[in-house]
Parts: structure tokens; C-alpha cells; sequence
């Protein structure tokens, strides 16, 4: 009795059916026809290979489906969409060749003009990156799925994206660029009723960052700026709890310190990033309360 063959044996049948297309030779048939007759065999192989869990030959078919697509005229979005297949079983095997599946794909969005396919993949392409602590790697690719964000006037999108490049930034203690995206992100937000109730937490972040880079006169500056972007924030926990760490880091006043932030988190507790910070923001205090003293 004849072994059934399963998705696996198919895929690869139909994989060598795709090839003979591409290189016999007949009088019959165009160039465009062989290629896109082609394309499609190998698109259904790479679905009995996902079927059979294999990934990496399921990428492998549908990256050659995209090269075979891209043989002929008009089928860029067909190309595309098979380099996004693939990305999606790359991910499962190697995450730096999902990224470059993508990035083929990105490419093929930006000279259609399709700046929002773009967009959505450039994020995704960033999220790979960050999953993989490759940060410059993800900062690098969420800025430029913001300028594709603003191109399709999808502002909203845009400010999430660059609000990762701001956490990141400030991780990697560019405090500089940290509080400018923040503080871009507030003023933008401002004009936007269904956004504003973020506000007075991306001027509390821009003021930690301030803090953190533990210039005191330019912290105490930007709370007055802040006032000036939204007037609400004087009456906020936020902007009473940076008046007074403000006060604490000058005075060099650990006791004071430790105080407003139990206080503070007692009611709303801090997540990491922020906690990040405040260890910082309380080491140099530390440090500079021992300096003054002589004591280093």
C-alpha cells in the first residue's frame, strides 16, 4: 500500500511543479505568465508547509512567490503581501530575517505610495527589534513609522510611536531628546479632547527626565513652561510631587525625598520605566548630599 503523502510531500511536489514552470521552455505562454503561475504554486506550497508546522521552509516558499511576483509587471502588492507572509514564519526561526521580509515589503509600500501599509509594518518591524533588546534598532524604525504616520495624517499613531523612541531614549539617558518627544506629544494632544487626559502623565515623565539629568534650573524652568501647555496641571498630584522632589534634589534632602514618593505611590504607584528613574534621580541625590559634605 502506497504511503499517503501529507501537506509536507505536497508543498515540495508542488514546489518542483513551480520550478519547471519557470525554466521549460514552450512556445506557449508568456514570460509574465510562467513567472505568475509560478508565484501561485509556491504561495500554495508554503501554505501545506505552515500547515505541516514547517516555518522556515513555509518562509523560504513565499519569499521565492514574492521574487516570482516581482518578475512581472503589476504585482507589487502581491509581492508584498508574500514578504509579510514570510515575515510571520520567520519570526517563529530567525527574528532578523522576519525583519528583513518585512522591510522588502515596507519598500514596495513606499514607492506605491501606501504610506499607512508602510506605517503599520514599520511599527512591527520595530516591535521585533524591541522584543529582541535591539533598541537603537527599534528607536531607528518607530521614528520612521511616525514620518509614514504623519504622511497619512494618522497623528495619533504617530505620538504612540515616537513615545516609545522617548522611553527609550531616556533608558539610554538622552534626556535632551526624551523630554523635547514628550513635551511635543503633550502640546499635540492638547488640541485633541479625546487625548488630553494623557497630558499631565507626558509632563510628568519630561520632568522626571529633567530631573534625572539633574539640572535643577532648567526642572524648575519647564514646570512653568508646562503651566503654559496645560493649565490644568498646577492643580495635579504630578506637578505638586515635582515641586517638591524639585525642592528635595536641591536642598539635598533624602528624608524629603523618600517621603513624597511614598506618598505619591501610595495612591498611584509607580510603573518601571518611572521607578527607573527615581532611583537614579535618588542616587544623585545621594551622591551629591556626600560630595557636599566632603565625604567623597
Amino acid at each position: 500500500m502506497a504511503r499517503q503523502s501529507g501537506p509536507a510531500d505536497q508543498a515540495r511536489a508542488l514546489m518542483e511543479q513551480a520550478q519547471k514552470k519557470l525554466t521549460t521552455f514552450s512556445f506557449f505562454g508568456s514570460k509574465t505568465q510562467k513567472s505568475e503561475d509560478a508565484a501561485e504554486l509556491y504561495k500554495k506550497a508554503a501554505n501545506l508547509f505552515k500547515v505541516a508546522k514547517q516555518d522556515k521552509e513555509a518562509a523560504e516558499s513565499y519569499n521565492t512567490a514574492a521574487d516570482c511576483f516581482l518578475d512581472t509587471p503589476n504585482n507589487a502588492h502581491e509581492a508584498a503581501g508574500c514578504f509579510i507572509k514570510a515575515a510571520g514564519c520567520y519570526k517563529k526561526e530567525n527574528f532578523k530575517d522576519a525583519a528583513t521580509a518585512l522591510e522588502k515589503a515596507i519598500g514596495l509600500y513606499t514607492a506605491d505610495g501606501r504610506f499607512s501599509m508602510a506605517a503599520k509594518y514599520e511599527k512591527e518591524v520595530a516591535e521585533v527589534y524591541e522584543e529582541n533588546r535591539l533598541i537603537s534598532e527599534a528607536i531607528s524604525h518607530y521614528e520612521t513609522a511616525a514620518r509614514y504616520f504623519e504622511t497619512e495624517n494618522s497623528p495619533s499613531s504617530a505620538n504612540s510611536c515616537m513615545l516609545k523612541v522617548a522611553h527609550f531614549a531616556a533608558e539610554q539617558e538622552d534626556y535632551a531628546k526624551a523630554v523635547k518627544i514628550f513635551e511635543d506629544v503633550a502640546r499635540a494632544s492638547m488640541s485633541n479632547k479625546l487625548l488630553q487626559y494623557s497630558v499631565k502623565d507626558y509632563l510628568f515623565k519630561a520632568g522626571l527626565c529633567n530631573l534625572a539629568a539633574w539640572d535643577l534650573v532648567e526642572a524648575k524652568k519647564a514646570l512653568n513652561k508646562y503651566l503654559g501647555i496645560d493649565p490644568n496641571f498646577q492643580t495635579s498630584r504630578e506637578y505638586k510631587f515635582l515641586n517638591a522632589v524639585t525642592e528635595a534634589c536641591e536642598n539635598r534632602d533624602e528624608e524629603v525625598f523618600d517621603q513624597t514618593l511614598e506618598e505619591f505611590s501610595s495612591v498611584t504607584p509607580f510603573d518601571n520605566w518611572k521607578n527607573s528613574l527615581l532611583s537614579i534621580l535618588q542616587d544623585k541625590i545621594k551622591k551629591n548630599d556626600e560630595d557636599s559634605d566632603g565625604v567623597l
